[in-house]
Order: C-alpha cells, then structure tokens, then sequence
C-alpha cells in the first residue's frame, strides 16, 4: 500500500474542496464613502481678491451607514448634513446637525440595506428654519 500517494490524494482533494467553497461564497458589498464642503467665495472690498471660505464639512461613511456635520466656521449658522435614501418602497431622510458653534460636530447612523446608494447634501443655515444656503451635493452607497 502506499500510503504517500494516498496522503497526497486526500491532502489535493481538501485543497480543491476548500478552494470551491471560497469561489462560491458571494463576495461582501463594499460601500463606498462620501465626503464634501458647504463653501461660499468672499471677495475683499479692497480689491485684493477673493477666496473660498470652507464653513462646513461632511462625510458619509459606508462601514457603520454614519454620516457626520462639523461646524468650520464661526458665522452663528449651523451646519446640516442630510442623508436620503430609498427602501422598502420609502423614502428615508435624516439629518445630522452641528450647531453649537465652530469646531463641533454631530452624527448620525442608521442601518441601511448594503448596495443602497445615499444621496447627501451640505448647507448652512441660520436657526432651524433658515434657507439651506451654499448647498453641495455628494453621495455614498452602503
């Protein structure tokens, strides 16, 4: 009897057996993140110029379905980060909200099936009933 053949036999047949397991099991969705600015151009009365100023900032993150606002900019306006989605026949709207002032930041998660994609935009406001203001769009899929 030879028992090396055999070893070999049964050690290529779990080699095979364990590679047609990884090939048939379905790969995970990976999400992809979002990220954006709520931004308005200020122009000198002096004429030397404008620049951006960067007054909010939002990111959309897959892993965890989160999606956060931060406050950049100390102009008394808060910053709204809002995240929509469609599933199970609804349309899903949540926002995540800055605004206790510059350098803070709040955010807000909510299981969302995998593969859905998240339409997000970013604004200013004054209070909660101001106008959105300096609106950027962005978007992400969990």
């Amino acid at each position: 009897m030879n028992t090396k053949g055999m070893a070999k036999k049964a050690l290529t047949a779990t080699a095979v057996a364990v590679s047609a397991v990884a090939l048939s099991t379905a790969p995970a969705f990976a999400g992809s993140n979002g990220h954006a600015y709520t931004d308005f151009e200020s122009c000198s009365v002096l004429g030397t110029g404008c620049v951006m100023i960067e007054t909010g900032e939002g990111w959309f993150t897959a892993d965890g379905d989160k999606w956060k606002a931060c406050d950049l900019y100390a102009d008394g306006m808060r910053v709204v980060v809002e995240a929509r989605w469609t599933s199970g026949g609804a349309t899903h709207i949540y926002p995540a909200i800055a605004d206790q002032g510059k350098g803070t930041c709040d955010t807000y998660s909510k299981d969302i099936p995998e593969g859905t994609k998240v339409s997000l935009k970013i604004w200013r406001q004054k209070g909660a009933d101001g106008t959105p203001k300096d609106v950027t769009s962005f978007s992400g899929t969990a």
